[in-house]
């Protein structure tokens, strides 16, 4: 492991925006030497890094792996200061130990899209990432990598989307095909509705063109079910959302699912302060 973090020590010798420093593959088998230590039981950091990883107590290499772990959520924080603990969540539980069929593979899509950049990036770069020269151009000139950052960004990220078989159009849930179609996102507009804070754009923060693309009007069968009445109504401000909400049909919900979603990378982290 130290060469690895070696590696991320350079790459971030500089600020980077945040990202893993491991792959999904490599933070799932991190988890699962976590979880045959201390199954679901809350721990200690220093204890987790000793008898799971072999970290000290002050290594740079526990704090990064805790930090992966949890960026992609497959670990929880329990307290905080020297109460802090870590148990392995929900979702990484299921990766683990769900045999039904399908549950794991889903699990697994679920984690690879809880990194912020990487959800931000897929709707475009998958299943055809550009050239490795053009990533790299787009992630140091319109996003603040470093040369050495975007390099293992892009590692992380090609080593995540295949180990996730994201690039298979069948595994790719709703949400995820309308925002790769669509191109949407969104902006910091406050108090305006839904159907136009979305815009088609390149994967830079607020950037938009004059093509919007509704989404939160009423469709032909909710129309038909209930009149002109959407069936939601939702409103974006800087760092929250909120709205209201009248469903008749399943497809409506499916609807206000895939708005969500594609909301979901403008609002704060679990880990970050609000504002």
């Amino acid at each position: 492991m130290t060469d690895e973090h070696e590696t991320t020590d350079k790459a971030r010798k500089e600020r980077s925006p945040s990202f893993p420093f491991i792959s999904l593959k490599k933070a799932v088998e991190r988890t699962q030497e976590m979880a045959a230590s201390h199954k679901r039981s809350p721990a200690r950091l220093p204890l987790v890094g000793e008898t799971s990883w072999g970290y000290g107590a002050k290594s740079s290499g526990l704090l990064q792996t805790v930090a992966a772990l949890k960026a992609f959520g497959l670990i929880e924080d329990i307290g905080g200061g020297a109460d802090r603990r870590i148990q392995v969540s929900d979702l990484a539980w299921r990766i683990l130990s769900d045999a039904r069929p399908g549950a794991k593979e889903q699990a697994i899509r679920d984690a690879a899209l809880k990194p912020r950049l990487i959800a931000e990036y897929a709707p475009n770069w998958v299943p055809e990432r550009p050239s490795d020269a053009h990533c790299i151009s787009e992630l140091h000139l319109d996003r603040g990598f470093t040369q050495e950052a975007a390099r293992l960004f892009l590692k992380v990220f090609d080593e995540t989307v295949s180990y996730a078989n994201l690039a298979e159009a069948d595994n790719l849930s709703p949400s995820f095909q309308q925002e790769n179609e669509a191109g949407m996102e969104a902006t910091a507009d406050t108090g305006t509705p839904l159907g136009d804070v979305f815009r088609r754009a390149a994967p830079i923060p607020w950037a938009s063109s004059a093509k919007g693309v509704a989404v939160g009007e009423a469709s032909a069968k909710g129309a038909a079910a209930g009149g002109a009445q959407p069936p939601f109504q939702m409103t974006m401000g800087p760092g929250h959302i909120w709205g209201t909400f009248n469903f008749r049909l399943q497809s409506e919900v499916d609807e206000v699912i895939r708005a969500l979603t594609a909301m979901r990378a403008f609002l704060k982290p679990d880990d970050e302060p609000a504002s």
